[in-house]
């Protein structure tokens, strides 16, 4: 499977909420990044990022969100994600980009990037 297709497929799962279907592209070594300073910041392994999912839907309620790409070059791909949230009682606009990285057809690694502002 090309990685186009990889992506595409990925992000479609995504939006129609399919963890089963998504999680199915992960590798079992899966590395997930996030620049925090809190446990969450490296979770490695499948079952890890499957709860860190679960934690996310135990503390986040998500108002709306959208997706944009994927944007794709060699063995990555891009999504920008954009949410409308509420955690710990504050409602905020959140914006992040994760890029994948793919191998033997699998996701072998995440990494968001935040935004810290809006540029025109």
């Amino acid at each position: 499977m090309s990685i186009e297709q990889l992506a595409t497929d990925f992000m479609k799962l995504m939006i129609e909420e399919d963890a089963e279907g998504y999680q199915a592209y992960w590798s079992d070594d899966i590395v997930s990044l996030e620049p925090t300073d809190d446990p969450m910041a490296r979770v490695e392994g499948r079952e890890a990022l499957i709860q860190k999912h679960q934690w996310w839907e135990d503390n986040a309620e998500t108002h709306s969100s959208s997706m944009q790409g994927p944007y794709i070059f060699g063995d990555q791909f891009a999504v920008r994600y954009t949410m409308d949230v509420t955690m710990d009682g504050e409602r905020s606009q959140m914006a992040e980009v994760g890029v994948y990285t793919v191998k033997d057809g699998k996701i072998v690694e995440e990494r968001f990037f935040y935004g810290a502002g809006d540029y025109a």
